[in-house]
């Protein structure tokens, strides 16, 4: 038995990726959309530590997104080396 996925294995993992990728994206979309909001009991003032959290989660989101994505052209490039 080997120890290397099957064509239809690595078009599996791409796929879960995609998904992955498409919900943190989604995600990282909506932390943009709020970056800054103020909550509903604010006084209109965004404390500084809250914003650097803010500022944080999507960085760390993208930097996520970014090492899929290269696991991504891996596979893919596993997949085009198999045919």
């Amino acid at each position: 038995m080997s120890d290397q996925p099957t064509t239809e294995e690595i078009r599996q993992r791409i796929t879960d990726l995609d998904a992955e990728i498409a919900e943190l994206r989604r995600l990282d979309g909506d932390a943009q959309a709020r970056r800054g909001e103020d909550g509903g009991e604010s006084e209109g003032i965004i404390e500084n530590e809250e914003l650097a959290t803010e500022l944080t989660g999507i960085a760390e989101n993208q930097a996520v997104i970014d090492v899929l994505l290269q696991r991504r052209e891996s596979l893919e490039a596993k997949l085009n080396a198999a045919k």
